[in-house]
């Protein structure tokens, strides 16, 4: 009896879930929010400045800040990260739809942000799930480096190249 009743009980769940949380389709218009972009820049430059008290904090060879430091930083990020992906990217997958350069630069530019923010995750995982020592203190020293140069090119380039294909529905031909 049960088994009869337990599948009927739980697509009953499944639908009423659905219902009231509908899936986001792919003829569902993601819409254009006039200030996404400007809010996206200043979490470019918040993000910058918890980096540079990152860098500060280490080199000052406080460990407790230094790691308080680097789970702000990474919480930054990853917020970042996932309002692009959500309202950004999402966005300009359907509105550059008729033109395939475009929509390549979003494509790889895409593939790049996600190739980064998995590098970013092992990174702040690397020093955030481990006791701290000198050797691991050095190793942090030449990442520090590395991560600044790939948060450069890569604002820049976004700000440059990706946030200019940002426009209203009536202004894509």
């Amino acid at each position: 009896m049960l088994a009869k009743l337990l599948p009927r009980w739980l697509r009953r769940g499944e639908d009423s879930f659905r219902d009231a949380h509908p899936a986001v389709t792919s003829e569902q218009e993601i819409t254009y929010q006039p200030h996404l972009i400007t809010e996206l820049q200043a979490d470019h430059r918040e993000l910058l400045r918890l980096f540079r008290e990152l860098v500060v904090a280490h080199r000052m060879g406080d460990v407790a800040v230094c790691l308080a430091k680097l789970k702000r930083f990474t919480h930054s990020l990853r917020a970042h990260l996932l309002r692009e992906n959500l309202h950004l990217y999402a966005y300009l997958s359907q509105s550059l739809s008729n033109d395939p350069e475009s929509s390549e630069l979003m494509v790889q530019m895409r593939r790049e942000m996600q190739t980064i923010g998995r590098a970013l995750n092992e990174f702040a995982t690397r020093y955030t799930a481990t006791t701290w020592n000198a050797s691991l203190r050095e190793a942090l020293s030449m990442e520090l480096d590395h991560i600044a140069e790939i948060l450069d090119h890569r604002i820049t380039h976004e700000e440059n190249n990706l946030y200019p294909l940002y426009m209203p529905p009536g202004a894509y031909r």
